[in-house]
């Protein structure tokens, strides 16, 4: 929709006719009396009018409702209400106000860590985060940035620890459930068009309305082109780091009888973005010319300024996607059935420099493809049971990968080659059974659960290259053909004891196992899979409220012993052997263990009649226990500078990379009702403490913090609209979001994280 615009005025001027032309139409056909009917069929907004006590939280992470602070795992929930008070505008920006949770962006995909477990070479299609993200009970295989763009959240809940009973695929660090809102019994409407530094022009919309008494629908639409970059590239004159995207959802819920409810929801996404890829020179590092002729001498190559770039032409990603969900419950005498289907499909175009150099030296163009069909059955004890339990089944088939890289460049045309080609598709069917049960051990005091999963994944991997000449003529790369299929098998499991000290405050211990599949790397796809991951976790927490729900302070100790973790890491390969055609890949390897323990603390307190404090921290000790064959990616002082080859050494003992020692939080939101209207402050502050890039320890990320802010005002005499005013980064912190350490001239290249915006943001409702 939004990407066959021929200027960015024309792009912002479509973006506003069509949000505010849909605005338009709604609210006429809206009438005056939905806005307090849809306030007070809304629980968020209800629970918003109580400043004197901290919200009642209520979670799914056991598969069923319940409150927070019952639940036995370590869990972190924030509704709509608290996301548009923290300035919180995307889901991507969760970490703000989590301080175990990161969420990087690379290369087209989300790359979530939780305590220090994650998996960065996640950018690599194929290859599934150890943190999965599951959207209204769907899980997605690979996350795109553009997903979590959503203008309809109900809730999010961060679930902390391996998750390998109730979310077994891959769920070896935690997990991350993203609630969008059912629609309704009465029609509503509302919004918001926002305008920020470099020319960004954004908006939401979201109208619910009941079709009839039993059915219902909703459908939200968001949108932002921003028009000027965060720099420059100084070799083409290209602006750097623009973004821009379009996203749209709808659902139907229905009660088919009085047993029987349905979600039908489906969604299409578009995003062309230069932002997380990997676009410029990591800086104080040294790069060199390509080792051409035809290039001249070798000689240094300075990094251009923080947001700038130098190669010949800027990286982008250009994605589309579009998915369908059924859920399909129904009550039974002694239980509910539940029933979750689903397909997703996305293709993204990923073109990127390979050095990010002034040369033509090699360019890649990534097709990927990425498509997945799912299938959840659930059988789970109705409320008021002797004991809660649950049983169900997961199948996933998904296909992932690279169809195909296409490589050009002088690298290539000096040996006489036009281009070459890289296929690389991986399939894998899994299919898991698990079950979950809590025991009353003593009615509102002591609890049990007992939880057990047997995974099955049979992981498929074909691949080939093919050289192309001049004429058109193909050549497939003797030795570069590759068809294998492997299968690996796990039981995963959960055991965990609560008691409640008094009413109010709960402790627990667990002993969970998470896993993560064995994957191919799919550029090139042309080896055996990477061995599973296994997370065996302990933990101890408490949870606790006091002084009649205004303090609520969640603590655990927990360590994660992690054998066979996955690890990224450059591959590079030459063809001809010994030619300059050097491809540098990223895939995965495994260290031996790694392991992760810490502390962890979370706590919100009403001090004040509107006045909510939120503050937490996590501290992690985290290293490699055995990694006796790691990459090590030695800096190159002289010509062709770079970096040089990898070496193979000993890096047990190192700090896990992209793992900082602290991360912390702290913030205010503070409501004031005064005779003019409502004002709302809102402040947040988030320390991350520095970190290494990768396990030789050798590149480190400096440590920083991110200021955010926001004052929104609502008019008593028509509360229908708001103003917000706010910034991000307000300290102009220069950080960078990911990096890759290449072998070679080309050195470290990276991309930053967002600078200082600021804008101002109309929001409507009626």
């Amino acid at each position: 929709m939004g990407f066959h615009i021929k200027s960015a005025s024309a792009g912002r001027d479509f973006l506003l006719r069509g949000v505010c032309g849909f605005a338009l139409v709604l609210a006429l056909a809206v009438p005056a009396h939905a806005q307090s009917a849809a306030d007070a069929s809304d629980p968020a907004a209800s629970n918003a009018r109580d400043t004197t006590r901290l919200e009642e939280i209520v979670v799914t992470a056991q598969r069923r409702g319940q409150n927070l602070q019952d639940v036995p795992v370590a869990v972190t929930a924030f509704n709509s209400n608290t996301l548009a008070q923290s300035g919180v505008a995307s889901v991507r920006e969760l970490g703000q106000l989590d301080s175990s949770l990161n969420l990087n962006q690379g290369s087209g995909t989300i790359v979530p860590f939780l305590r220090g477990v994650g998996n960065p070479s996640g950018t690599t299609n194929g290859n599934e985060a150890s943190v999965p993200v599951y959207i209204d009970d769907v899980y997605y295989t690979r996350l795109a940035p553009i997903d979590l763009e959503l203008a309809n959240v109900e809730r999010v809940e961060v679930l902390k620890g391996p998750q390998g009973t109730l979310f077994g695929r891959n769920a070896s660090g935690g997990a991350i459930q993203v609630f969008t809102r059912d629609p309704g019994s009465e029609m509503e409407f509302q919004g918001k068009l926002g305008y920020a530094n470099y020319d960004t022009v954004s908006g939401q919309i979201y109208f619910s309305t009941p079709i009839t008494d039993r059915v219902g629908f909703n459908v939200s639409a968001s949108g932002l082109h921003q028009g000027d970059g965060w720099g420059k590239n100084l070799t083409s004159g290209q602006e750097t780091y623009k973004n821009k995207f379009f996203n749209v959802r709808g659902k139907f819920v229905g009660d088919l009888t009085d047993t029987t409810t349905i979600h039908l929801a489906a969604f299409y996404n578009r995003q062309r973005t230069g932002q997380g890829v990997t676009n410029g020179l990591y800086q104080g590092r040294l790069n060199g010319t390509p080792p051409l002729p035809s290039y001249g001498p070798t000689q240094q190559i300075p990094a251009p300024p923080f947001y700038d770039s130098i190669a010949t032409k800027n990286n982008f990603i250009n994605h589309r996607g579009w998915g369908v969900s059924l859920k399909i419950q129904q009550d039974l005498d002694f239980a509910d059935l539940v029933s979750i289907s689903a397909i997703r499909k996305a293709t993204e175009l990923y073109y990127t420099d390979g050095e990010n150099l002034p040369f033509n030296f090699l360019a890649y163009d990534l097709h990927s493809y990425d498509r997945q069909i799912s299938q959840e059955l659930q059988l789970k004890s109705r409320s008021g049971s002797s004991f809660d339990w649950i049983v169900g089944g997961f199948y996933l088939n998904s296909k992932q990968g690279y169809v195909p890289s296409h490589i050009t460049g002088d690298a290539l045309t000096a040996s006489g080659i036009e281009a070459q080609d890289l296929y690389g598709l991986q399939t894998v069917n899994s299919l898991s059974g698990y079950g979950q049960a809590t025991f009353h051990v003593v009615p509102e005091g002591t609890n049990i659960t007992l939880g057990l999963r047997y995974t099955s994944d049979k992981v498929h991997g074909v691949g080939h290259q093919t050289l192309i000449f001049p004429g058109g003529t193909t050549f497939p790369l003797p030795g570069g053909e590759y068809d294998k299929e492997f299968t690996f098998n796990k039981l995963t499991y959960k055991v965990a004891l609560d008691h409640k000290f008094g009413r109010n405050v709960m402790g627990y211990v667990s002993f969970s196992r998470g896993y993560k599949s064995g994957t191919f790397n799919t550029l090139p796809l042309a080896s055996d899979p990477s061995r599973p991951e296994t997370v065996q976790a302990y933990e101890i927490g408490l949870k606790s409220e006091l002084f009649d729900r205004k303090l609520r302070i969640n603590a655990a100790i927990f360590q994660n012993d992690i054998q066979n973790p996955q690890v990224v890491t450059v591959f590079r390969s030459c063809t001809p052997p010994g030619s300059n055609n050097c491809v540098n890949s990223v895939g995965l390897t495994n260290a031996e263990k790694a392991r992760t323990r810490g502390v962890e603390l979370d706590s919100s307190a009403v001090v004040a009649d509107g006045l909510t404090i939120q503050a937490g921290f996590v501290y992690l000790d985290a290293k490699y226990v055995d990694f006796a064959n790691a990459p090590f990616y030695f800096p190159n002082p002289n010509p062709p500078y770079g970096n040089l080859p990898p070496v193979l050494g000993d890096a047990s003992g190192n700090r896990l990379s992209q793992v900082p020692k602290w991360r912390l939080h702290g913030g205010f939101d503070y409501v004031w009702d005064a005779s003019f209207g409502k004002v709302t402050f809102n402040a947040n502050a988030a320390y991350t403490d520095s970190f290494y890039w990768d396990a030789d320890n050798i590149l480190k990320q400096g440590a920083y913090t991110i200021v955010n802010g926001s004052i929104a005002f609502s008019p008593s005499a028509d509360d229908r609209f708001t103003v917000t005013l706010w910034a991000k980064n307000l300290a102009g912190e220069k950080y960078y979001g990911t990096q890759l350490t290449l072998a070679g001239f080309a050195g470290n290249i990276a991309s930053p994280a967002p600078p200082r915006t600021y804008g101002i943001d109309v929001g409507f409702k009626f």
